[in-house]
């Protein structure tokens, strides 16, 4: 019995892997090799507005789920960004400085062979907003990306949140698509 619990906690499996078809302690690795790709620093502009984005890929982080028990290990891929608002060169937003990865507010949540869907998950002073939108590759510029689909996804709103609506809460990504090519 300890050597197939042993056995099970050792096994890899790929990214895309569902998370409820992996053993408890599973890995969940880039095996695809998709995170390279993406590290590093991409811009666009859109509005008037300069976007950077950066990537980082944080391997082999442990994903536990204290009600079940259950956890898994998997490569992530986080993101970090700012916004300048070119016709006052004014910083609008900017956590390109944070290094925690707790600290991080977008991540990669699913992908399929060219579509990409980050998640935004908010602080508790933006009420824990969530939004998601979707990096389609551009198979003609390997340097290129289309940033589109923004959209608001489904919250819970905290009782102390000041604002009547989800769309009233700032919220500093694009909500307008953009290409973003890769500096």
């Amino acid at each position: 019995m300890l050597f197939i619990s042993l056995n099970a906690s050792c096994q890899t499996f790929p990214l895309k892997t569902p998370e409820f078809d992996c053993p408890n302690g599973a890995y969940l690795k880039d095996l695809d090799n998709v995170f390279p790709y993406w590290t590093g620093t991409w811009k666009g502009i859109v509005n008037n507005k300069e976007y950077t984005f950066q990537f980082v890929s944080f391997p082999r982080q442990l994903v536990s789920y204290p009600s079940s028990g259950n956890y898994h290990y998997e490569d992530q891929l986080k993101c970090k960004f700012k916004v300048i608002d070119l016709s006052n060169n004014q910083i609008l937003y900017n956590d390109l400085l944070i290094n925690n990865i707790e600290n991080y507010k977008l991540h990669l949540a699913s992908y399929r062979s060219i579509g990409y869907i980050f998640l935004y998950f908010d602080d508790r002073n933006h009420c824990n907003n969530v939004a998601s939108f979707t990096l389609i590759k551009n198979l003609n510029n390997t340097n290129q990306v289309t940033y589109k689909a923004f959209e608001y996804e489904e919250y819970l709103r905290p009782s102390d949140c000041p604002y009547a609506n989800q769309s009233d809460i700032p919220i500093f990504l694009p909500t307008s698509d953009l290409i973003l090519t890769k500096q």
